[in-house]
This record gives C-alpha cells, sequence and structure tokens, in this order.
C-alpha cells in the first residue's frame, strides 16, 4: 500500500517531511493539505476569494451542498473570506485520502472557475500574489507584507522564549503529580482486583506534560527527569498495590499491615509466584514505555519544527 506521501505526490502535491502536510500551486492558488494528528482529521484548503462580492453566498452554497453530499466524512466545509476549507474526517480510512484530495482539488477549482476567484493570502485575505510558507507545523499561504509580519513577530516569540528559564523545582514537583496519578490509579484498580493497564502510559505522559505545564519550558534534562520520576512512582505504586494485597491475603493470620510490606521480597524471590507477577505487572510497563516512547517523539517533533518558517513555493 502507498504511503501518505506517496498518495500526495501521485496527485501532484509536494511533501513536507517534517510536518507531515502537503502543498501545490495550481493555476497560481495555493493549495494545502494539512494534518490535525490529535482529531485525525485532513484540511484541505485553497487561498482564494471571489473578485465580487455577490459571489460569495452563491459559492457558500455550492459548498455546503457539496459537504452535505458526504456528511459521513466529511466534517465541515467553508469559505472564511480568504480561504475555501474542506476537512475529511477519515480516522484511519488512509487509503482514501488520495480520493478525498483529488475531489477536494477538483471542486475547489470547479469554484474559481464558476465564482470567479483569484488568489489571495490566507492570513490578510487580499488579492495578492502569495507563496507557500511552512510555519511551524502548519502550510499556508502569505503575501510578502504577511510574511515580514509573520517573520517579526516570529523573532520576537523566539527572543521572548530565550528569557524564559526552566523551572527544575516546579518542573519536577509536576512530574512528581503526574506519576503519583498514575500509582494511584494502579493501587485503585489493584485492590479491585483488575490490572489498570492504563496506568503506565498515564504515569509517563502525566509525569511528562506535569513536568512541561509547571516547569514552564521543557529541556532533555527535563524528559529524562519527568521519565524516571514517572518510572520511580509507576514501581511504587505496583509496590504499595502489592503490599495492600498481601495483607489482605494474611490478616486472618494476624499479619499487620506494616508486616505484610516486609512479606513482598519473599513473594518476589519464589520461583512459583514469577509467572503471576509478571502477568499481573508487564502490562503496566509495556504502556509506560509506549507513554514515553510518545513523549520523546513529540519532544522532538516539536523542537524539530518550533520556530521553524520556510518559503517551500
Amino acid at each position: 500500500m502507498a504511503t501518505y506521501q506517496q498518495q500526495l505526490e501521485s496527485i501532484g502535491f509536494r511533501f513536507d517531511t517534517a510536518t507531515y502536510n502537503g502543498y501545490n500551486k495550481i493555476n497560481g492558488i495555493c493549495f494545502t493539505v494539512n494534518i490535525d494528528a490529535n482529531n485525525k482529521d485532513y484540511i484541505v484548503s485553497a487561498a482564494c476569494r471571489p473578485q465580487q462580492e455577490e459571489a460569495v453566498d452563491s459559492m457558500r452554497q455550492a459548498i455546503a451542498h457539496f459537504a452535505g453530499e458526504r456528511t459521513k466524512i466529511i466534517k465541515t466545509a467553508a469559505f472564511n473570506g480568504k480561504e475555501i476549507m474542506i476537512i475529511w474526517h477519515l480516522g484511519d480510512l488512509l487509503p482514501d485520502i488520495t480520493k478525498c484530495v483529488r475531489e477536494s482539488v477538483d471542486f475547489i477549482s470547479y469554484c474559481i472557475s464558476q465564482f470567479g476567484c483569484v488568489s489571495c493570502c490566507a492570513s490578510c485575505g487580499r488579492e495578492n500574489y502569495c507563496d507557500i510558507y511552512v510555519i511551524e507545523n502548519h502550510i499556508t499561504a502569505l503575501c510578502q507584507d504577511c510574511f515580514v509580519n509573520t517573520q517579526n513577530t516570529m523573532a520576537g516569540n523566539m527572543y521572548r522564549e530565550k528569557q524564559i528559564k526552566t523551572n527544575y523545582p516546579l518542573g519536577v514537583l509536576g512530574a512528581v503529580l503526574g506519576g503519583l496519578a498514575g500509582a494511584v490509579i494502579w493501587i485503585l484498580f489493584s485492590m479491585m482486583g483488575k490490572i489498570a493497564i492504563v496506568a503506565g502510559g498515564l504515569a509517563g505522559m502525566g509525569g511528562y506534560f506535569g513536568f512541561k505545564v509547571l516547569g514552564k519550558k521543557m529541556t532533555f534534562k527535563g524528559l529524562v527527569i519527568s521519565l524516571v520520576v514517572s518510572l520511580v512512582f509507576l514501581v511504587g505504586g505496583m509496590y504499595v498495590a502489592m503490599g495492600i494485597d498481601m495483607f489482605n491475603a494474611f490478616k486472618e493470620y494476624g499479619v499487620g499491615f506494616s508486616e505484610a510490606f516486609e512479606l513482598i521480597p519473599y513473594y518476589l524471590s519464589d520461583p512459583d509466584s514469577t509467572g503471576e507477577i509478571i502477568y499481573n505487572h508487564i502490562f503496566g510497563f509495556l504502556t509506560f514505555i509506549l507513554g514515553a516512547v510518545c513523549c520523546v517523539a513529540q519532544y522532538f517533533q516539536e523542537k524539530k519544527v518550533k520556530n521553524r518558517m520556510i518559503k517551500l513555493m
């Protein structure tokens, strides 16, 4: 099966590997395909508008009709005064993206011809020659004035960001709170006799985002700290849950709560218990690893596109 990049390239679009988005110019009009990864939406847009204001309502009616015929996979379609935008909600149906983009381009091309649309800036909306730029993780069409303004804004943002220092004490506190949430969920599920599969992932991602929010600025050092803290709390939660299980199992024999925890090393060293221990905890560690991988991937992706502004076409 063709990859997403190959699918876009097969219909004439170019591909930006950093953002995973596509772009093209067709008859002077800038077309873009941006992915909203969180919602699994594919946003096909063209920076253009009718030259005659009276054509706007008719074009909006045509857009609504186009979307109305595809209600199962089109989330919304609209003209915002600067762009014709069609949002396809495909979920995991990646093989359909070629057809969806081609249908979008054909329909938008029809609107351009039928309603006399001209190229305009996706930012200010003025009729103008535009180039296609990638701004961090989004591809858009900008005129020269808006490009300069955006460039100045990003330069200011970069300067202000450099002034922000990572607050490691608060960041560690955030990681502790996130890891603690995962540990508490593991303990609660264990007390109900169930395995909290999601607790490992929640501990890892909770620690990461806790550090990011309270620490103000994520660094590689902060990433490592947050994941280590999360893992410690996850293991701690497993240990506490095991102690509670021991207490419940042996309390009728007069074993106290603190004494139950003293039995844990004997339980762990018992060869007959190895299979049960692995089964009860492997999923927690696997989801932790999965969550940690997602956090590492997000950190490097954000670092890769942060303050990135490049002319693509």
